[in-house]
């Protein structure tokens, strides 16, 4: 049994994950810093959303003792003392969960909008610097002394990659044996899950994903292009990034087109090719794969995913929205560096988001996917890219939820992919996901019902971290605090 942490300010929350899948436990420690939350806050009146049923409960009172909630009913006794706020007219729900975002590098300015957006958990997927693990340790360590004020933090340290990789700081594996010893390595350095990426060889992406499963370590990332998706699902992988790798699995001519980039990556590695030779030969078999989409096929995939419990993580804000609208919203862009605001406009300038690029191509058969994910059964979570073009912390979570809706998923559906299914996928069900007596009190009080309309998620009145109750006073202190950071020079992570 391995003991893996998500980390918060004021909290170490424990999971055991068992090599055997069995459902793991999530303990609470205290420790001791330098706020500690009020000893009882009471929201009266207020509306709880079910996550898990999808409805409404009115009239509520939510006792929160600590950090966890004490009591949930129609008639709560509240103790003397204790902090009341009314929540008549306003709906109250699970903190929510970014489920893939790059945020280690920024955490002094992202944190702070993820928790002002109603981001009360964040898996962070990998981190653009030489010594990413000590990097996301050190953030945990920030988290429970309490010198960083923020979300849950789940982190992989480096991810693993194939020769050329584009990712400065990746553990660079070339066969099986290497691959073993990097998942050792993160094992052993205090990683929270296994990343895996694009260029990986075939025989690490399968020595990684067993060995991974052998010391504990829940393995996700995209799928490579050595492998299936089917393959990928088989082997274990607890869940699929982006939906990647379906593009070619949906294609008659799916596995000839990924073999056509396995060559080009072994020219790579062989020396006998250059990095910037590949990209080509990506974008072409991309939109060669999304050109011969079959639905059949697409299907098959998707019913092997069901079957194996594979995960899927939608990422649909990349490519969905005009990138010039988000780069001259002048409300997100207050907490961009000037940097990447500059990247960013430049990126807009040169068409290299255009609608009619093979990676917006890409983002419309993703959202293609989701309703036939939905009727196979295929869990989902909701996850951002954050750190990636035209994202930004917290705000893009809520653009994402609405994206999830505009694919058919009902307000309630998209609602779980970032409450009570993150909870699920940790096996953290006992402490996580849903407003319930013996749950942690991560929670966010909005001003409109989000089962009526998913936008309401952006009505944030007030957010509950770990029995930490912020006020909107409080929230607006964090996004001034976010906007100082970005005009503050740092190293900024565009990926």
């Amino acid at each position: 049994m391995l003991l893996r942490t998500i980390s918060v300010a004021g909290s170490l929350v424990a999971i055991a994950a068992f090599a055997t899948g069995r459902a793991a436990a999530l303990a609470h420690h205290h420790t001791a810093v330098a706020t500690q939350p009020p000893t009882s806050i009471a929201i009266t009146g207020v509306v709880v959303i079910d996550v898990a049923q999808g409805r409404r409960v009115s009239g509520q009172t939510v006792l929160i003792t600590g950090a966890r909630i004490a009591a949930v009913g129609a008639r709560i006794a509240v103790p003397k003392g204790t902090r009341v706020i009314d929540g008549r007219g306003r709906f109250l729900i699970p903190g929510l969960w970014d489920m893939h975002v790059h945020s280690a590098v920024a955490v002094d300015r992202e944190f702070p909008l993820y928790l002002a957006q109603g981001v009360t958990g964040v898996r962070n997927m990998h981190s653009t610097a030489d010594t990413a693990l000590a990097l996301t340790n050190s953030i945990k360590r920030r988290l429970n002394t309490g010198t960083l004020v923020g979300p849950r933090f789940l982190a992989n340290g480096p991810l693993l990659d194939g020769v050329g990789s584009v990712h400065r700081g990746a553990f660079i594996v070339r066969n099986a044996d290497e691959a073993r010893r990097a998942v050792d390595s993160l094992a052993r350095g205090g990683a929270d899950f296994v990343k895996l990426y694009d260029y990986l060889p075939r025989d690490a992406f399968f020595a990684a994903v067993a060995e991974s499963r052998r010391v504990g370590l829940p393995v996700t990332g995209h799928v490579p292009y050595s492998v299936s998706v089917v393959e990928a699902a088989e082997s274990g992988i607890t869940s699929i990034e982006h939906m990647r790798g379906l593009e070619y699995d949906c294609s008659p001519v799916g596995d000839s087109l990924r073999a056509e980039v396995s060559t080009s990556l072994v020219a790579l590695a062989a020396g006998t090719a250059k990095p910037a030779e590949v990209f080509p030969v990506r974008e072409r078999v991309l939109e060669r794969a999304i050109a011969t989409r079959d639905e059949a096929r697409c299907a098959a995939a998707i019913d092997v995913l069901r079957r194996r419990g594979t995960w899927v993580v939608a990422t649909l804000g990349w490519g969905s929205t005009d990138g010039a609208v988000i780069v001259n919203d002048s409300a997100r862009m207050q907490f961009v560096p000037a940097r990447t605001r500059a990247t960013w406009a430049r990126m807009v300038e040169e068409d290299r988001t255009a609608p009619q690029g093979a990676w917006a191509k890409r983002n419309t058969a993703d959202r293609a996917n989701i309703p036939m994910l939905r009727r196979a059964g295929v869990p989902i979570l909701s996850g951002t890219d954050v750190g990636d073009f035209a994202l930004v912390a917290g705000f893009a979570l809520h653009d994402n939820l609405a994206q999830l809706v505009a694919t058919g998923l009902t307000p309630a559906e998209a609602l779980r992919t970032a409450t009570l299914n993150p909870a699920r996928y940790l096996r953290a069900t006992d402490s996580l996901g849903t407003v319930a007596r013996g749950k942690l009190a991560d929670l966010v009080l909005l001003d409109g019902d989000p089962l009526r309309n998913i936008t309401n998620t952006r009505r944030i009145r007030a957010v509950v971290l770990n029995g930490r109750y912020f006020d909107r006073a409080a929230l607006d202190t964090l996004l001034a605090s976010s906007a100082r950071a970005a005009n503050t020079p740092a190293v900024t992570n565009l990926r």
